[in-house]
């Protein structure tokens, strides 16, 4: 089934067999997969399938909220979505965790024996799963379970392949390749037995018309496709084929080829292609409008998309920090206006990283990373040295802000002019001698009441009080912009006259929790910034 091959293909799946099972008697193992049990090939997956092989003798599977299967030797039960489960000798034992009874090998194996005197069943226990993207909605529809005999029929040659992985501990590609070969039959099987009258994905892909359309897109996502084109090479009429992909698959023909377009523009990034080669490669003939599609799509734009999948797998390939001694402990040492934009998000990133423990230090000082358990840092200003690993974040920029209420007694703010004639906070900072000069303005002196407070964290604060007008950065005051505590009287954006940096040593430029600050950090630079210039 070609269409499906295709799907299981633009996946990208790894695997591996990560448990040899032995079970006799009376015995029920609660056998879901758990995310230690595939910490030697990746963190968890987005996409997870698990399957049992029972080699010899058998058992019940029994899945929540489905009646339980026997399954005999020489059969495959694949979970699609690796639903909680039991394997179990009879319906209605106690079942223990895996976990309880359970040892590793050097391998990354895990045996299991365990249950009473008796009868014996042997088996073993592997996965499918992608570290990242999306699922395809192929997987959605499939039910709970599905068994596939490998010992006789078309299926028989899996026998002795499932045999040879358990055997040669071969790569996580190659468990995978066969692993979605057999997944490939067993949904196969499934679907030719599908009633006529059934609905869905599965059953689209057994319609003669909807299945040679998503051939064709699958085949030919690059050309200028369009639903004329596809329903007469399908040999229907447009409003059919229209009519049964949205019955069947639940979308129209052609927002079916755009998300498959990305998910190959996925792929295709994670392989290490730049955004222009993708592009041309999918069929934009612009950058940026294959930009705001994969954005559309994804969420993120390309070059975000592909440095997260980029920073996975590192991780996934095992190249972490060595010689951090606190591995699971982040300081970043930022200026206290920095410090107070970073913590109003970093409950995200704490979220997304449970097992790191991070600590902002509010330094206005030049850092010194030795001696102290400084791990990253951040500056304003010119580039930090040769000798330090440095990431840009944003160019600083600054804009008049003010409270609501402040600017109702100042309604004739209109123009650069009208602030030498009203309240400014910390008027002798440097960024008011650029907003005189780049206007062509006299400096004002003494025309009106002024507070000095000397830091953008203070003159923010002052600002949303009511004390005065402040020269503020738009990025670190979002949300009070947002929740209309601050306004921006004039739409002049001037340039601060610097750039804001993340560096750290060049010794540290795999670590792993850098790398993931840094991920984060970017996307919340741009995600600001976004929101900035909608609010604009």
């Amino acid at each position: 089934m070609d269409v499906l091959d295709e799907i299981l293909g633009s996946l990208r799946l790894t695997g591996g067999v990560v448990i040899d099972g032995t079970f006799s008697g009376d015995f029920c193992v609660l056998a879901q997969f758990t995310p230690k049990h595939f910490e030697p090939f990746f963190p968890e997956p987005e996409t997870l399938i698990s399957y049992h092989y029972v080699r010899s003798g058998q058992l019940m599977i029994e899945v929540e909220g489905a009646p339980p299967t026997l399954v005999d030797a020489g059969t495959i039960a694949i979970l699609p979505r690796n639903d909680r489960h039991t394997l179990c000798s009879r319906i209605g034992l106690q079942p223990a965790d895996a976990s309880e009874v359970l040892w590793v090998t050097s391998g990354g194996v895990h045996h299991v024996s365990t249950g009473t005197e008796g009868p014996k069943s042997e088996v073993w226990c592997g996965f499918l799963g992608a570290a990242e993207g999306r699922a395809h909605p192929v997987l959605d529809a499939l039910p709970p379970l599905l068994t596939l005999d490998v010992t006789s029929g078309q299926a028989q040659w899996l026998d002795s392949s499932l045999r040879f992985l358990a055997h040669e501990n071969p790569s996580p590609e190659t468990v995978a390749r066969l692993a979605e070969m057999f997944l490939s039959q067993a949904i196969g099987e499934y679907v030719g037995k599908l009633p006529l009258s059934a609905k869905g994905w599965l059953r689209g892909l057994a319609d003669p018309a909807v299945s040679k359309a998503l051939s064709i897109i699958h085949k030919r996502y690059a050309e200028d496709l369009d639903v004329e084109m596809l329903a007469r090479e399908a040999g229907v009429s447009r409003s059919v084929l229209g009519d049964r992909f949205v019955e069947l698959l639940g979308e129209p023909p052609m927002r079916y080829c755009a998300s498959w377009r990305m998910r190959i523009a996925a792929n295709l990034l994670r392989d290490g292609k730049n955004s222009a080669n993708v592009a041309y490669a999918v069929g934009f003939s612009s950058e940026a409008a294959f930009n705001r599609a994969f954005k559309r799509e994804f969420g993120v734009p390309p070059a975000t998309w592909k440095r997260e999948a980029e920073l996975r797998d590192r991780i996934a390939a095992g190249d972490l920090e060595a010689i951090d001694p606190h591995p699971n402990q982040l300081v970043v040492s930022a200026t206290p206006t920095t410090v107070n934009w970073i913590s109003r998000h970093i409950a995200e990133f704490n979220d997304a990283n449970p097992d790191l423990m991070i600590q902002l230090d509010p330094n206005p000082n030049p850092v010194s990373f030795e001696g102290s358990d400084v791990d990253c840092a951040l500056r304003f200003g010119a580039a930090p040295p040769d000798d330090l690993a440095v990431e840009e974040l944003f160019r600083l920029e600054f804009t008049p802000m003010c409270s609501p209420e402040f600017l109702g007694k100042h309604p004739d703010i209109k123009s650069p002019d009208d602030l030498r004639d009203v309240p400014r906070i910390t008027p002798n900072d440097p960024w008011w001698a650029e907003w005189w000069r780049h206007f062509g303005l006299e400096r004002p002196e003494g025309k009106a009441p002024i507070v000095d407070m000397g830091a953008q964290m203070l003159d923010g604060a002052a600002a949303v009080s009511g004390r005065g007008i402040a020269l503020l950065t738009p990025l670190f005051w979002g949300e009070e912009l947002a929740d209309g505590r601050l306004v921006r009287p004039l739409p002049h954006l001037l340039d601060g006259g610097g750039t804001y940096w993340l560096f750290y040593p060049k010794s540290r430029a795999e670590w792993s929790k850098i790398r993931r600050f840094s991920a984060w950090l970017h996307l919340l630079c741009e995600r600001s910034a976004a929101e900035q210039g909608k609010a604009a």
